[in-house]
């Protein structure tokens, strides 16, 4: 007989297989089972949606009257409390148009517009009605005056306002290639808008006239603005930058802030000024005090804060990306502190 030999490091070739391996098999019948046995649990889905606020928010401004306050932002996202911020309500626009602002007028009537010329108000049955802007270049902001006089201003210059919520408009216009970003109106006579390229306007007759006061240095784009009196008030923007005038936009002095974040809303209430901007960055100044402060314990938040209404001269209320932030701020030298931030 003869001998069989091997040649070695040769190695036997291996049996084939034929079908699916069993491990997978199984695997795959696991699944199936799984499936059967239980049903999609869609609990924490629905009660997250359910929050008044989501983390996809995009939360562009806030308004209040009395103790109701309002929040807008992107998708036709509105949030309302009627409590001075302890409980809040969600609802969603139809068409879902993205609100860039809203204010609340004397008589308590609320008003939001979007970039797409469109005022909204509410109807008395608490439904949203849409009424078209005369064509203005996307608006910017909004104000209600004292006579409940609506402004809006937006693309090339423009502030319109309407004096029968919104069922008319008159126009004025600086005609330039620039956009208008915040008015306020002090009082029934006294408003300034400011803009693109350090514009700012001012007004002393209830609007039938706009000046140009002088420009903000280094053609600043202000993100807001707030004036306490027709002679003194503060623009914030880009680099933690705020200006003050005290003599009604004729000059504008810096004031260190203290941050180098983007800031995108200040506003004041009695004696107490703050600021909100980028990275929840949230900054305080009370009248009399050296320099403004800022906020501590939510350093490294990657939410933005851009809306900020007073409720009395130590409550504000600011809401950003997927929050709604109550702040309480004691009297001068004393810590401020954050008493919610729902993210």
């Amino acid at each position: 007989m003869g001998h069989h030999t091997e040649t070695p490091g040769t190695a036997k070739p291996r049996p084939r297989r034929h079908g699916m391996p069993a491990r997978l098999v199984w695997a795959l019948l696991g699944l199936v089972l799984a499936g059967c046995e239980a049903p999609l649990d869609l609990s924490g889905v629905n009660a997250q949606l359910a929050r008044p606020t989501q983390r996809a928010d995009l939360f562009q401004a806030a308004a209040k009257y009395n103790d109701t306050v309002m929040a807008v932002g992107g998708m036709g996202t509105v949030v309302i409390s009627t409590d001075g911020g302890s409980s809040w309500q969600r609802s969603v626009l139809a068409d879902k148009p993205f609100l860039v602002d809203v204010a609340a007028c004397p008589d308590g009537k609320f008003y939001a517009i979007d970039p797409t010329d469109g005022l909204w108000s509410i109807r008395p049955d608490g439904s949203w009605a849409r009424q078209a802007l005369p064509e203005m270049t996307e608006p910017q902001a909004m104000a209600c005056g004292s006579e409940n006089v609506i402004w809006v201003v937006g693309g090339f210059g423009t502030i319109l306002h309407s004096a029968d919520a919104g069922a008319s408009w008159e126009t004025w216009s600086l005609d330039d290639d620039l956009y208008l970003t915040t008015i306020q109106f002090i009082d029934r006579q006294h408003g300034i808008a400011t803009g693109e390229f350090g514009t700012v306007l001012m007004t002393a007759d209830s609007g039938l006239t706009w000046n140009r006061a002088t420009d903000l240095p280094d053609s600043f784009y202000p993100q807001s603005a707030y004036f306490s009196n027709p002679t003194t008030g503060w623009v914030v923007g880009l680099s933690g930058t705020i200006w003050k005038t005290t003599d009604s936009g004729a000059s504008w002095q810096l004031i260190p802030s203290g941050s180098n974040k983007p800031l995108y809303g200040v506003t004041g209430f009695g004696g107490t000024l703050v600021a909100v901007g980028d990275n929840a960055t949230i900054l305080y100044h009370h009248t009399g005090d050296a320099s403004w402060s800022q906020l501590s314990g939510i350093a490294n938040s990657r939410t933005y804060l851009r809306g900020i209404t007073g409720l009395s001269d130590s409550q504000f209320i600011a809401v950003g990306g997927g929050a709604i932030v109550t702040i309480a701020i004691p009297d001068s030298g004393v810590p401020a502190r954050l008493e919610t931030l729902n993210e």
